[in-house]
């Protein structure tokens, strides 16, 4: 069935005007002009919509945060005469940096083959899914309603959030002012059957842990030092963190906020520990208590990485029924925290209201594994008040005192014991922070 447009059906009605005035009036010029209407008609009717055929290349697998994707869009039409819009369609996380994702072109009598490239940068990390490139076909004379279509594919794209890398420290033969020495899995106590890593003999070794078949390979390249196939001890130290999703870790804007950079530092820090053998367990209070059972390996970070990108808090100002505060998650925790005598890493951010649960938290984690333990927590404190945009002067010199006070209720968590690392995400780098931050004594 044809579909016809507007314009079509005032041709009909100038054409039924015309021919029935130049009837009954006897005018053979009012019989001509009727002819023209009609003629446009026909010829347009006739004349067929576009179809068009596209795909879209460069939009799956992953990407990380801040990155830039060049995607690219192309296609061919056929059939037709008449204007082409071709629509790529983006969720409002990502950014137009380059190029356009729109695109108007004309069809003549020949086929038409088009391609074009833009580039987005990907603001915030997530699962996102994308439908097929959007296109319509105009009539050449507007005679008919457009026709549109989009391409069948639907193409997903996971943005991952950056993970922070620390610098490897040599450590020396000193004590460790830090909780966190890069040494810190145990050297005694029996081998497990879990593989580590195959590296140089060293006199004490026992014969049977040497790999004869690696060490052969070496020696046909001239080295002579046999190589062992180390295991994992048993008896590991492990790392335990406490990630706040309470909503006023949502302070900043929708792209960038407190709560972003919070997963950035529970990513970083889990990469940190389970890359070098640590035992890490974590636990997203505020959010209906999702935990993460303690594990060691690459699997378990990316089951963690999985779940970070999922994780989203309430919005600022809603009113949190279930809010379990750091004391209740680690009650919650106590037969871990216990058993497994973890370092800990909490990430969250001070405020005055929530600096009493926390304080009490902290004083029943110290109460969990003696005094002598104290420097083995660490709260890491996200200042936020620099990622809200400013119009004023006082609204700069309002964020400047509310910094000033999370950063003093930080002196008073340190009381406790705890070691406080104070963080904006715009000033510092963590990495060199926590450099800084660990030093030797």
């Amino acid at each position: 069935m044809t579909t016809l447009s507007k314009e079509a059906s005032q041709l009909l009605t100038w054409f039924t005007v015309l021919f029935l005035f130049g009837l009954f009036l006897a005018n053979p010029a009012m019989l001509y002009a009727s002819l023209i209407p009609i003629f446009i008609y026909l010829v347009g009717v006739s004349t067929p919509l576009p179809k068009v055929e596209v795909k879209r290349i460069g939009l799956t697998g992953s990407a990380w945060v801040g990155e830039t994707k060049e995607i690219q869009v192309m296609g061919q039409i056929k059939g037709g005469i008449g204007t082409i819009i071709i629509y790529d369609d983006l969720p409002k996380h990502f950014e137009l940096v380059e190029g356009s994702n729109y695109k108007v072109l004309w069809k003549g009598f020949r086929e038409k083959t088009f391609c074009f490239s833009y580039k987005v940068r990907c603001t915030k990390r997530g699962n996102y899914y994308f439908r097929g490139v959007d296109w319509e076909s105009r009539h050449v004379l507007g005679l008919r309603f457009p026709n549109r279509g989009s391409s069948e594919e639907l193409s997903q794209l996971t943005v991952r959030p950056k993970v922070f890398t620390f610098r490897r420290l040599r450590i020396l033969q000193n004590r460790a002012y830090v909780m966190y020495p890069m040494e810190s899995v145990i050297k005694v106590g029996p081998r497990s059957t879990d593989f580590r890593e195959i590296r140089d003999y060293f006199p004490g070794d026992p014969f049977k842990v040497i790999n004869w078949k690696a060490s052969a390979r070496f020696w046909a390249r001239g080295k002579v030092n046999p190589l062992v196939n180390e295991y994992e001890r048993e008896g590991k130290q492990s790392v335990w963190i406490f990630l706040d999703a309470h909503p006023e870790m949502s302070i900043g804007t929708f792209v960038e906020n407190s709560f972003e950079h919070a997963i950035k530092v529970a990513g970083g820090v889990a990469y940190h520990f389970l890359t070098r053998g640590f035992r890490l367990g974590m636990y997203v209070y505020n959010d209906l208590g999702r935990m993460f059972y303690p594990d060691t390996g690459k699997k378990q970070f990316y089951r963690i990485f999985e779940e970070l990108l999922k994780l989203k808090p309430l919005g600022v100002g809603v009113r949190v029924y279930w809010e379990e505060g750091i004391s209740k998650a680690v009650e919650k925790n106590r037969k871990y925290l216990i058993t497994l005598s973890p370092h800990i890493v909490i990430i969250t951010h001070v405020t005055p209201h929530r600096i009493k649960d926390l304080s009490y938290g902290l004083k029943r984690i110290l109460s969990y594994r003696g005094k002598t333990r104290r420097a083995r927590t660490i709260v890491v404190n996200v200042l936020p008040y620099d990622l809200i945009p400013k119009t004023n002067e006082m609204e700069v010199f309002a964020a400047n005192m509310l910094e000033a006070r999370s950063k003093g209720l930080s002196s008073y968590l340190r009381r406790t014991g705890a070691r406080v690392l104070d963080w904006n995400p715009r000033d510092d780098n963590l990495g060199m922070k926590l450099m800084n931050f660990m030093k030797l004594r």
